[in-house]
Parts: C-alpha cells; sequence; structure tokens
C-alpha cells in the first residue's frame, strides 16, 4: 500500500462507520433516543433538562431531567386520540399505572380542550378526541415519582394572519354565528313584471295636437302632474256645452226657488182659510206672505163668500121673525151657498196648480242640472278637474282649445309616443305610467306540485347576477292549467323601494313550506371544502382559522352548524375562498 493510499485509510473507516450507524437508526427507532442520551450525557448539543422535539413520523419528543415522553395523535381507523409512552432516560418504557398525564390544549378564541388518559398495553391513551384542525398551544403535565412535570408547545395547522387592510381590500366580511328559522321549500322560476294595479295607459280621449311636452322617458311624476299640452276643438265644444248648460241652469232654479216659496205660502194659506179665520187677523198674516196670483184669486172670493154668508145669516134671521118674505131668504140662501161652491173649488184648483207648478219648475231644474251634470262628466273623463270645470267662462275662449294632459296616478313613465306639433288620436296610448315602488313576480307552478302550493306561503326571491334577495307572500294561483305547459300561473307581490329590481328579470322563486328553529347557524357562502372537511374560517384579532362544522339542514341562505362553532363566533361571512387560498399559498400542513 502506497503513502497515498495510506494517508486515506481513516476517512474509509469513518465513511464506513457512518453508514452502518445511520443503518442502526433506521432499523431501530428508539435507537435514536438512546443516541440523544449519551449526546446529551457527554455534554453534547441540546439540553437534558427541557426538551421538545418535534418528529413528522414518530410524533412529539418530551424531555426534562429523566422523563421523556413520546406524544402523537393517532388516527387511523379511530376518531384522533393523543397515544403517550413514557419512557426513562435509560430508554426502559415507564408502565402506564406508574405514571399520571394530563393534557390541556388552548385554541384560538380562548377554549381549552383538557384530556385525561387511561392505560392500555404500554401507551397512555386518551379519552377524549382531539378535534381538528390540530391547532393549539399545549400544556402537557406529568405526575411521576412524587415530582411535577411540565411542557409547553404549539401546533399551528389551517390558520393564517391577514391585517385588517388586506382583508378589508379583499372585501372579507365578518358576522357571527346565531340562531335562525331555517324554510323548507320548494323551487320554481318566475320572471319580475309590472304591478298591473299600478300601471296606467294615459290617452288623450279624443283627437288634438300636441302644442308642448314635458315629461319623457324615465321621468318621474306625481298624480295630476302635466304631461303634456294639446289643442283640440272637440274639447273646446265640451267646454262650451258645458257653459251653456250651467247658464240655462241659473235660472231655472232661480223660478224653482220662487216657486218653492209660493208653494209654501200657499199650503200655509190654505191652511189658515180651513180655520175659518176672521178678516182682520186673516188680512195681516197675508200682508207678511209672497203669494203671486193666488192673492188676487184667492181674496175675492174669499170675501165674496163671507159677504154672501153675512147676507144669508141677516136674511134668516128676518124670514125667522116673519119680516122677510121667502123669497128673499131662498135668494140669499142660494147666493151664499153658489159663493162657497165657488171659493171652495177655487181653493181645491189653486191647491192643484200649486203642487203642478212646483213639479214643473222642479223637472226644469233637474232637466238643466243633468245637462250641466252630463257635461261636467264629460270634461272629467277627458282629464280636467273639478277646479278647472267650476272655472269655465266664456271670459276665457282663447284657452277652449288647451287640453292638459295629467298623470293618473304618481310613478315614471316607461313609454312615451308622441312629440310636438303630432296629431294624435283619441286612443292612441301615447303614454304608459307605472308606479315601481311594487312588482309582480309571476311564478310558472307545474301541476304535480299545486297539491303543496296554497295561497298565502311565504316566498324568497333571488335574482343571481345582481345578488338581489327579498321576501314576499304568494299572493294569487291561477285556477286553469296551461295546456302547452302543463303549470299554472302563481303571484308574489314584492316591495321595490330602491327601484333595484326590474320588469322582466328572471328569478329564483322559493315557495316556504314549513320553517324550522336552530341554534346556531351560518350564511351557506361561509362554508368551504379544505381537505376534505366541511370548514367555517373562523376570526380572532388578524388570525383566521379553519374549523372543521358538522352540517345540518339548509334554507339555501343559511345552514345548520351542529357542530363545530358556537353561537356568537366570529366567521367569515363574504369571501371565505380568499382565505382558503391564503391557507394553500402559506402551505399549512396537517402534522401530529
Amino acid at each position: 500500500m502506497n503513502k497515498k493510499n495510506e494517508n486515506r485509510l481513516p476517512q474509509i473507516l469513518f465513511f464506513i462507520l457512518l453508514v452502518a450507524g445511520i443503518g442502526w437508526l433506521i432499523q431501530d427507532p428508539n435507537s435514536l433516543s438512546r443516541f440523544k442520551d449519551l449526546l446529551f450525557e457527554k455534554g453534547g448539543v441540546g439540553s437534558s433538562h427541557d426538551l421538545v422535539n418535534d418528529d413528522h413520523h414518530g410524533g412529539r419528543e418530551l424531555a426534562k431531567d429523566n422523563l421523556k415522553l413520546l406524544v402523537s395523535i393517532y388516527e387511523k381507523g379511530v376518531p384522533p386520540q393523543f397515544r403517550i409512552e413514557a419512557k426513562d432516560n435509560t430508554g426502559k418504557t415507564i408502565l402506564p399505572a406508574n405514571i399520571s398525564l394530563g393534557i390541556k390544549l388552548k385554541r384560538l378564541g380562548g377554549k381549552i380542550d383538557s384530556f385525561t388518559f387511561f392505560p392500555a398495553g404500554q401507551q397512555l391513551i386518551s379519552r377524549e378526541v382531539v378535534t381538528e384542525p390540530h391547532s393549539f398551544d399545549a400544556e402537557v403535565t406529568a405526575l411521576w415519582q412524587g415530582k411535577n412535570y411540565t411542557w409547553n408547545f404549539s401546533q399551528i395547522e389551517a390558520r393564517t394572519e391577514i391585517s385588517d387592510e388586506i382583508a378589508q381590500i379583499s372585501e372579507i366580511k365578518i358576522a357571527k354565528a346565531a340562531s335562525a328559522t331555517l324554510s323548507v321549500s320548494q323551487n320554481f322560476t318566475g320572471e319580475v313584471g309590472l304591478d298591473e294595479g299600478k300601471v296606467a295607459h294615459v290617452l288623450p280621449r279624443l283627437d288634438a295636437v300636441v302644442t308642448h311636452v314635458f315629461q319623457h322617458l324615465g321621468d318621474n311624476v306625481q298624480e295630476g302632474e302635466t304631461l303634456a299640452v294639446l289643442d283640440s276643438r272637440e274639447l273646446a265644444d265640451a267646454k262650451g256645452s258645458h257653459i251653456k248648460a250651467k247658464k240655462k241652469l241659473e235660472p231655472a232654479l232661480l223660478d224653482l226657488e220662487r216657486q218653492e216659496l209660493l208653494f209654501k205660502n200657499t199650503s200655509k194659506l190654505l191652511e189658515l182659510l180651513s180655520r175659518d179665520q176672521d178678516m182682520s187677523s186673516l188680512d195681516k198674516t197675508l200682508d207678511e206672505m209672497i203669494l203671486g196670483e193666488v192673492r188676487a184669486q184667492l181674496i175675492p172670493a174669499l170675501a165674496k163668500w163671507k159677504q154672501t154668508h153675512a147676507a144669508y145669516i141677516r136674511e134668516k134671521k128676518l124670514f125667522d121673525k116673519k119680516i122677510s118674505s121667502e123669497s128673499d131668504f131662498l135668494a140669499a140662501r142660494e147666493q151664499h151657498q153658489s159663493a162657497g161652491a165657488q171659493y171652495n173649488a177655487l181653493k181645491e184648483k189653486i191647491a192643484y196648480d200649486n203642487q203642478r207648478a212646483l213639479l214643473e219648475k222642479q223637472k226644469i231644474a233637474e232637466k238643466f242640472s243633468l245637462d250641466v251634470k252630463t257635461t261636467a262628466q264629460k270634461l272629467l273623463a277627458l282629464g280636467l278637474t273639478l277646479e278647472e270645470i267650476e272655472e269655465l267662462s266664456f271670459d276665457e275662449e282663447h284657452r277652449f282649445t288647451q287640453y292638459d294632459l295629467r298623470s293618473p296616478l304618481t310613478g315614471e313613465v316607461i313609454q312615451k309616443h308622441l312629440a310636438v306639433g303630432e296629431a294624435v288620436g283619441k286612443n292612441d296610448d301615447i303614454y304608459v305610467i307605472a308606479n315601481l315602488s311594487s312588482l309582480w313576480v309571476n311564478v310558472a307552478i307545474p301541476a304535480r306540485f299545486l297539491g303543496t302550493i296554497k295561497v298565502g306561503q311565504k316566498a324568497r326571491i333571488i335574482e343571481e347576477h345582481q345578488g338581489l334577495k327579498t321576501r314576499g307572500v304568494l299572493s294569487y294561483l291561477g285556477s286553469v292549467i296551461d295546456e302547452k305547459t302543463r303549470s299554472v300561473t302563481g303571484r308574489v307581490v314584492i316591495a321595490n323601494p330602491k327601484r333595484s329590481w326590474r320588469p322582466g328579470m328572471y328569478v329564483d322563486v322559493d315557495l316556504v313550506q314549513s320553517e324550522i328553529k336552530v341554534p346556531v347557524s351560518v350564511v351557506n357562502s361561509a362554508v368551504q371544502k379544505f381537505r376534505g372537511w366541511d370548514v367555517v374560517f373562523v376570526k380572532y384579532g388578524n388570525f383566521y382559522e379553519a374549523r372543521p362544522v358538522t352540517l345540518g339542514r339548509t334554507d339555501g341562505q343559511r345552514i345548520e352548524i351542529i357542530e363545530g362553532l358556537n353561537k356568537g363566533e366570529p366567521y367569515v361571512s363574504q369571501n371565505s375562498f380568499a382565505i382558503k387560498a391564503e391557507l394553500g399559498k402559506s402551505g399549512a400542513t396537517h402534522s401530529h
């Protein structure tokens, strides 16, 4: 062997020993601990007083003084559980009966999980399940040979840190888990339409020419507001007919008023005459009454009857005393009876004429009044207001052709078909005004669902593209099944205060069939899939952590959390996928 090879001999021997040593360590993992013990005893790397080593394959080794614990989380075929093997500094296994162990895990948010152990062979196994994620600050305590031992270590997984500024930019929103009432519903397709009770088609109602246009597409108008001004000969004729009717009515009403007074006074006079009052008191009463021609007819007849009556009484007394002849007596009696007959006939005639004259005046007044009402109704139908009709007079002939076209309701102009100078017909649909504060959602409901759908059911309306959601009630359900679609039309009225909903939108309609109260729930968008788990991301401070949850029932908006999240805990309710993406970038591991 030459000198050069002799110099390399120690290096070769060292390499052989190194390879042999590695093979020994691989075949016997416990030899790693013994190797470390040798290092510690010789004052090499590390310290024998307090050791926490992380071993991804064998678990985590905790060492202090003469006690070493190998702590692992075992989950093959069983729920995750702690398994601990205890040894002394010589590597000898400590029997489980000779040592007492406990573990406390502090979770994100402050929750404490405590673990107790039972012996199983040479190991101690936790009675409690180690819930996911396995991210915590751990405190391990042991009592062995009358001495207490404590170790602390942290394990982080499925957790990331995001500042408030980044969260705001990422539009990450936070909510609190809360109880909720979930609705079991049936989903259908619907279309938003106008509320037909709040739509007005504005027609001129007469032939005219447009002179001014004030309102255009999209303008908001109030009820009674002028939309446009038209010029119409037909309107001028209608206004003139109304004024003529009013002018004929005025004298007719005066005649009727006078005739009513005459009727009243004449009736009173006839009543007084039936009481046979003396002429002096009667004359005084007559002087205070308006009687017209009745006074000239009735007073002379009454006077004549009174005169013949007095003559008859005088002749009767003279005849009874044999002073006057029988012929004079009979003549006086005949004159008295004739005057009385004429007087009574005149009273009857006056009573009849009085009643008839009143009826005739009433008939005339009613005819002219009807003419006024008819012409006024025509003007009202054309769009004039009562105030404008009352103010009509021949003094404003230049305005007779002007027609102010007004909005019949408060709303928005959604159609307009006129321009200045354009001739429009009485049946032209020149404006459409719609009040969009409420809308109809028309729902096509297949006939096979009619047994479970009823008027009055609550409904949820969802428009996915713009993220619109609202609620309403099924207010109408058709009675006739469409022959082609085999469905009936249902209707839900929705409020639209912000004008976010637009007629023509296609929407999803969930008709609620039952409601269930759940103690803990989150919005559906909060739930993500992460490493095969259903998770909700909780937030404490600037830390976000995936919290595996057991899901329950859902109504499409919120979902029940059976296990994994407590009521009141803050969670990511919007853009939770951003947290999932951040965890993917950070390479969070599932290490035991």
